[in-house]
This record gives C-alpha cells, structure tokens and sequence, in this order.
C-alpha cells in the first residue's frame, strides 16, 4: 500500500498537478509575497488571494507599543487562547500559538519561509512548537497569518494554519530605537528595550547587501500578592473561598486535621494563621472536649508572579551576494535567548507531594512527637490524650506544610534558539528557483531554588529540630538549608536539519493568465535530547514539583515532494490543485491533497474557496518518553472521598498523575475547507468574510486528571484510571496519550479595512477584524459522544479556553508629522464549569468570566526626517482583567487569564527611534 502511494505521488508530480512549494513558491505563500502595503492599511481586491491571510506590518507593530511577539499574537482573532508560560514564569517560559484553538502543535511558526527548531523541553501528551520568543523580534518586517489549513503546502503541522514572520531585506539603512514603559500604579513591570538595525549595500547597484539587527528587553516582577486578583470571586460567586490549599504555613498536624496556628492558646512557638496567606477554617467536626476543629488554609496565588522577571535578547543577520544572471545567495544567521526568573508559592509538603512508590503508596512527613514544637499542650486542652499523639507508630505523627521559612520556589529558566540558514535564489532556464539549507537548535535550561529533596527532608524532620508550625530557630534554618535541592536540573536541546527546493515557472497561457506550475522538495531531520541532569530530579525527589522527568532522546526523519498547478481557466478565474506526499521514517507515509478556486467577476468582488486533508504525527515524546508522573493543573475535588473523611485535605487537593507513552499511536487526520468573499463597494473599503470548517480525527491527546475529576461524566467513563491507595485516598490518575476521536470546529472570520482622506485634516484608516467561533466540539474518547467546548473554559486540561468571538478594532490618523493611533482588543467572555468552579474556590456552580475589552492609544511625532517618537498607553482606560476562577489557561495563579490578558492596568510607554545613515 505504501509503495502504491509513493508512485501516485510521484505520477502526479511528473503530470504537474501534485504538491504544492513551500515558503515563497506556495500559493499562499507566493500571493504574501505579492501583497505590497504601502501606508495604507487597505488591501486592494487585486492583491487578495484564494486563502485567507491577515498581515501585520512593522509600522503597525511599531504603533501597538508591543515589545515581544506574543503580544502582537494576541490581536489575531483566529489565535485562540494562546497557551504561554511566559506571564507568570512557573514553567518553562515558553509562549506557543494556537491558531483555531487546535493547540500548538498544530500550528506551523515559519521565519522567512523555513522551520526553527521545535521548543527544547516536552512531555507525553505536551506540545511541541515553536516558542515565539525565538523569534528575532527587531528583524521583523512583517508578519503573515494564514488562516487555513495548509498541510499540502508547508507540511503535516500547519492543520490550523501558517505564522510567518519576515525580516527585513534589501535594507540599507541604520537605525536604534529606544523604549521605556511602566504601569501607574508602582507594582513593578517596568519594561525597557533598545534595538538596533544596521544595512548596507544594495542589491542593485552594489550586488550584495548585509542587515544586522539587535535587540534587548528587560521586563520587572509584578507580585501577586500585590494586586489580589484572586481575592475577587469572594464578590463575584456568592459563598466562595479564596483559592487554597490544604498544605499550608503554619503547618497542620494530619491525623488531627488541625492547625495549631489556629488556636489562640496555642503558645508562642506556634505562629497564627497570616490572613495575607491564610485563611481559618473551622469544621463541624470537633475534638474530644468539644472544641471546633481548625486549620489553615493556605491562599497559594499570594506567593505567587503575575508577571517574573526577565531578560530577552535576540541577533540576526542576512547577507546577499547578487551573482549575476538574475541569481542571488544569501546568508542568513540568528540566535535569540530567553531568560526568566518565576516564582511560585513555597513547596507544598504533605504525602500526596511526595513521589508515587511502585506500590502507589507515598513517603510519609513524619515529625517525633518528643519535639519541642509538637503541640503536646494544645492537644491536651482540646481533648485529646498522649495514648493518641503516637499516631504513625514509634512514636511519631504526620504533618503537612509549606516551606514557607525557605523562600517561593524559583524557577530559573534559560532559553535558546541559533539558527543558520544558507541558500540561493535567482532564475535557471526560464524557472524561478529557491533552495535552502536550514540548522536550527533550540536549548532548554531548568535551574532549581527554594526546592526540598524529598529523602533528606524526611530525614532533618525526624530529629524535631524543624518547627513545621512557626517560626525557626538556628538549628530549623540549619536543617531546612540542608534539606535544599538546588542548581542544575534539567538540560535539552531539540534540533532540525533541513534541505529544501523549489522551483517555478510558466508552462503556457490561458484565458486569465499563464499557468503555473511549482515543484520542490523538502528533507528534514528532528531530533530531541530532553534529560535531567540532576538524578534526584529525574526520580521525582523534588517536593511539590513537576514529578518524575526520564530521559527522552529520539528522532527522526521525513521527505517530501510538492507542487502546484495554478490555472487561470477563465477571465477572472484560477484554479490551483496542490499536494505533497510525506514519509516519516517511524511513521510511514501521508499523501495531503488541497484544492482552491478564486473568482472575480468584476474590480468590486471576489469569491474564494480551498478545500484540503492535513496529516499530524505523534511528537517524539508521545512515542518515546519512559512512563512519567506529574500533577494536576488545579486543586480537584474527589467525588468518591472515603466514608467520613469529607473534610480531609487530601480529599481536595492537586492530585498526581501517570503519563504514559504509545509507541502504536496513529497519526492525527484532517479534512479542512473555507469558502469567503471579499468586497470593494468603493474606492478605500474592502471587506472580507470567510468561513471556515476544520474536523480532525484519531486525535493525538490525553484526557487529563483535572477533565477526568471535574466533569461527572468522564469521571464516570474512566474511574478506573482513578488508583486508590488501600485507605481509599487517590493514589494517582491514569492519563496515557492515546487516539482521542474526533475534533470539529468551524466559524467565521471578519476583516474590513477603510480609509478616509480629511483634506487638510490628513487622513483617517481603520480595520476590524474579527473571529467567530460557531462550533468546537471533541470526542473525549474513541467512540464516544461530542463534547461542545465553544464559549467554554475547556476542561482545565488539554482544552484551553474557546471563545465565542474576538475582534481588534483600529484607528489610525496621520497629519503631517503627526499619527494618532487608537485601538480596541475585545474578547468575549466564557463560562466555567461547576465542576473547576468546584475545584478553586468552593461551591459547584457555573461562572461566567466577563468580556474583555481594552482601548489603546499612542500618539507620534515626527520633528525631523531622522528622529521618531511616540508616547502611548495600553489599556487606556485602566480595566482590570475579568476575574477566573480556575487557575490553567498558561496561568499559575487563579483570578485572571495570563494568555488572554496583560494584568499590570494602565501601561504608559515612551519610544524614540533614531535613524542615523
């Protein structure tokens, strides 16, 4: 069967009508090229192509104020929920795409046309992408959005659609650009940046030019603690709680279930409960005498970033040789680093935070009750008698705790991307030719502080000399830094080598236009070395961290050949048939297929429809990763709690989950078409609408623990994969990568540009675009019924939020040396479950996360030909971001959505740009 593919493809490479070009020669690609922005933010009917593309210029992005790629991301509609670690740093610090909300792995990032190296560091079932923060931000020139599935053009990842980022060429001029911003309110989050742009030569009339860019950027914290976003559900879910967690400072005696904090008789080394961290909670239940049982809660997001410190920096350079004959070779270097401090709430100690043993037992916190700090007095007057303080045997009883006297757990996080790319372009015997040879790597770098190891603290808590329920004294700091797991800890690096070629030329005319014909191929090698360097770390020993972390190195290979047969057929008409046939070598091979058709009936309309099949393979992590444990994202609620133990933390808690390689998955497939049209009823105002409609199946997923134990139905599909200890507590959730089912979405995109002339007045644009979800459902399981995601948070998992409808709003207004830019980013808001609502902050009903919509402004000036500036405010109007109660969406902190929105308030920038050759 596989040999019979292979000669299709390659029978209908030889008849013209195979494949499709990659980067430049691609129909998408080949009309971006085309598409000419010149001041004007109107396209003009003649430039629109038979796929749907948004473009965003330098200018434009110079006016947004934006200092990283992400931000800029963020005004796309069709980029849904965005999944970043990049806002709070309490991962990796990574930033992907997710065009359609298909998640990151199915959207292709491109610079100038060609692959970087996916993000160092991965998971089962985790995503494998670009980060955006590899892109060399001041050697942008514009950026290019394909909205439509483009598998037969660039490869078997672009199922949702293609981000291209073009740099700069032919430039020959120099330039530095300084900016400096910071929220009004003193919270930190200062942002300053300098970038340099250096060319010289001109193709032309020099035959070669050399373009150097530089940039840096360094961005303050923003505590937390400072702003309280999670504070707000107590106003907006009536009977609601802080977000918290049972493992808390003061710490709590387990077998008790209670705080001696708590209590007010407790004695001076027994510190209460800090209601900027805690709150007291006091239960039905009460001790032998009667009194109420109390504990402390601890409010975990108070510990915590809404913004790390970090430190950006990018390089590149392009240099071109004109070599006669209409030929060119160039050469093109980057290297871009990411470097981002996160700190999170301090380490969580209880039994469930330690690793999971081969039995599915955990190690127990075990404190002598012949130390100083067991609260041997307390336990008396509430009740209780010595007979019962030996609760572990030997004389020892269970505690639970944050490592609060330690410092919040810090992540230093270091990454890297170097890319080098050499090639040639030009014209051979009547073919326009383009050919590249591509290396790329992206290093990943995980530093540990205010880390527990597991063994050794177990084993400095045993001598008693650690006050699990106050203040230290020098012999409790002695131990705790003792017990520290620090430094080094994880070190990787993904790599991919790539060779392609196309080439393009007329074969005849027909009644539009010639017809086209492009063929090419694409060979590429990836390969991921992910591994621990600390042995403790790879074995889970770290408390309250990410689980095990085993070694993955894998790789592969894959080739493919393309083309494309562009046929004006008609005055107004042009058909293009397309397809590329991939082989993996551990996977097999795909054949994608793609049709488009454009139609102009007149200067005032266009019609425009594609149709295609997309092909996603399993990442090396899915197929290659030993079996690993980590936890949930939220704090769950288990519904099956043993008999009588209701109130017990360990009944509400993050709970650990396996993950699980399958070396047998099948790949992702697709089936994708978008019908649009594009209107010009006058001179200066285009408006377009498209449909499109997406449905994947055999989807590459995991059903993950916080879908599995915040939704009754899948809770009721797979309880088996819930593993319980002897006493009843969950031990962990099973959650293996596997073939999902089906995925289909499908809604509506608008773009409508205009531009008005005002006379002496200058002149105004504006532009609107906008995406509307119709529908986004999943089977969550082979076989299973759909599950509809649209207008929804998702499942606190693999679902990242869907929202119904997106749109950016602009103004722009040039007079002279002035430009007034005046800008809406709206999101419409959606709802969350019971079961998460549940899970956060207490009671089990749905809420309704309200629409975001934030104004910008910015005003520039230019007082002499050399010398830009401009003055602007983001979020204009100071709104605070709507609050959430669940704490996913690329956020660690329950109150607001980190992917979604910037949280510092009102935002004033200052930018100066100097041109100096």
């Amino acid at each position: 069967m596989q040999h019979r593919h292979t000669r299709l493809a390659l029978a209908l490479l030889a008849a013209g009508i195979a494949g499709t070009a990659a980067a430049q020669n691609a129909p998408g690609q080949q009309q971006l090229e085309r598409i000419t922005i010149t001041g004007s933010s109107i396209k003009r009917v003649e430039s629109e192509t038979a796929l749907p593309v948004s473009v965003m210029t330098r200018d434009q992005i110079e006016k947004t104020g934006a200092t990283n790629v992400e931000d800029i991301l963020r005004r796309i509609g069709a980029n849904t929920a965005m999944q970043s670690d990049s806002t709070q740093g309490a991962g990796y610090s990574q930033s992907f795409a997710n065009l359609r909300g298909l998640g990151p792995n199915s959207t292709l990032v491109l610079l100038n046309g060609r692959r970087l190296a996916n993000f160092a560091f991965g998971s089962i079932g985790g995503n494998s992408s670009v980060d955006l923060n590899s892109i060399p931000f001041a050697a942008i020139d514009r950026i290019e959005v394909l909205r439509d599935g483009a598998s037969a053009v660039y490869g078997t990842d672009a199922v949702g659609g293609v981000i291209n980022f073009i740099t700069r060429k032919d430039y020959d001029k120099g330039a530095i650009t300084l900016k400096y911003g910071a929220p009004e309110k003193s919270i930190g989050g200062k942002e300053t940046s300098a970038s340099i742009a250096f060319g010289m030569g001109g193709l032309k009339t020099d035959g070669y030019n050399l373009l150097v860019t530089g940039n840096v950027k360094k961005q303050t914290k923003v505590s937390s603690l400072d702003q309280k976003w999670y504070l707000r559900g107590i106003d907006e879910i009536p009977g609601s709680d802080p977000p918290t967690s049972g493992r808390s400072f003061p710490g709590r005696l387990v077998d008790f279930n209670i705080t001696p904090g708590a209590y007010a008789n407790a004695g001076a080394a027994f510190s209460p409960c800090d209601p900027n961290f805690n709150t007291i909670q006091t239960l039905t239940t009460t001790t032998p005498n009667g009194t109420p049982i109390k504990r402390c809660r601890f409010i975990y997001p108070a510990m915590q970033e809404n913004l790390p410190d970090s430190k950006k920096a990018d390089a590149f350079g392009r240099f071109t040789l004109d070599t006669g004959a209409d030929s060119q070779v160039f050469f093109e270097a980057s290297y871009a680093r990411n470097e981002s401090i996160g700190r999170t709430a301090a380490v969580p100690i209880d039994s469930t935070a330690g690793h999971v043993k081969a039995d599915g037992t955990y190690p127990s916190f075990a404190l002598p009750i012949s130390s100083k700090y067991f609260p041997r007095d307390l336990l008396l007057s509430l009740g209780y008698t010595p007979a019962q303080f030996d609760t572990l045997g030997g004389g020892f009883t269970e505690i639970a705790m944050r490592s609060v006297p330690v410092g919040p757990r810090t992540n230093n996080v270091l990454n890297e991307q170097t890319r080098f790319v050499a090639g040639a372009t030009g014209i051979m015997a009547g073919w326009d030719y383009d050919a590249g040879l591509t290396m790329s790597q992206a290093k990943g770098s995980l530093d540990y502080y205010n880390y527990l190891h597991e063994g050794r603290f177990i084993a400095e808590l045993a001598t008693g000399v650690i006050n699990p329920f106050g203040p230290q004294d020098a012999a409790g700091l002695a131990a705790l830094d003792r017990a520290r797991m620090e430094g080094p800890m994880r070190r990787s690096k993904s790599t991919t080598y790539a060779f392609d070629a196309k080439a393009s030329k007329e074969l005849m005319s027909m009644a539009g236009g010639p017809m086209m014909l492009a063929v090419g191929t694409d060979l590429r090698k990836e390969k991921a070395d992910d591994h621990a360097v600390n042995p403790d770390y790879e074995l889970g020993l770290h408390i309250g961290g990410e689980g095990t972390v085993p070694k993955t190195v894998a790789s592969r290979t894959i080739y493919a050949v393309f083309s494309e047969l562009s046929m004006p057929f008609a005055k107004g008409w042009e058909a293009t048939v397309k397809a590329r046939y991939d082989h993996y070598s551990d996977f097999g091979s795909t054949f994608n297929p793609g049709v488009t058709l454009r139609f102009q009936p007149s200067k005032e309309i266009l019609l425009r429809g594609s149709a295609g099949t997309g092909f996603r393979a399993p990442t090396l992590w899915d197929v290659n990763s030993p079996t690993a444990f980590t936890n949930t994202a939220n704090s769950l609620v288990d519904p099956n709690c043993p008999a009588g133990q209701a109130g017990d933390p360990r009944c509400e808690t993050q709970f650990n989950v396996r993950l699980s390689s399958d070396p047998t998955l099948k790949p992702e497939k697709s089936r994708q078409y978008s019908i649009g049209a594009v209107f010009e009823p006058v001179r200066d105002l285009s408006i377009a609408l498209d449909y499109w409609h997406i449905q994947k199946k055999d989807q590459i997923g995991t059903i993950g623990g916080d879908a599995i134990m915040s939704d009754p139905i899948l809770y009721q599909r797979y309880n088996a994969r819930v593993h319980r200890l002897t006493s009843g507590f969950i031990s962990y959730i099973e959650t293996p990568v596997e073939n999902l089912g089906d995925l289909k979405t499908n809604g509506i995109d608008v773009d409508v540009k205009a531009s008005w002339p005002l006379g002496e007045m200058g002149r105004l644009g504006a532009s609107f675009t906008g995406s509307y979800i119709n529908q986004w459902k999943q089977q969550n399981g082979k076989g299973t019924p759909f599950v509809s995601y649209e207008g929804t948070a998702g499942d606190g998992a693999g679902v990242q939020p869907v929202p119904k409808w997106q749109h950016t709003l602009g103004l722009d207004w040039n007079l002279g040396n002035w430009n007034v830019t005046l800008e809406n980013n709206f999101i419409k808001g959606w709802t969350e479950s019971a079961g998460l609502v549940e899970a956060n902050v207490g009671p089990s009903v749905e809420h309704k996360v309200k629409d975001t919509s934030r104004w910008n402004m910015s005003v520039g000036w230019k007082p002499m030909s050399t010398l830009s500036l401009r003055l602007g405010a983001r979020n204009l109007l100071n709104q605070d971001p709507p609050f959430t109660a669940v704490s996913s969406y690329g956020s660690h902190v329950t109150g607001y959505a980190g992917s979604f929105v910037d949280p510092r308030g009102r935002f004033w920038y200052a930018t100066a740009s100097y041109q100096f050759k």
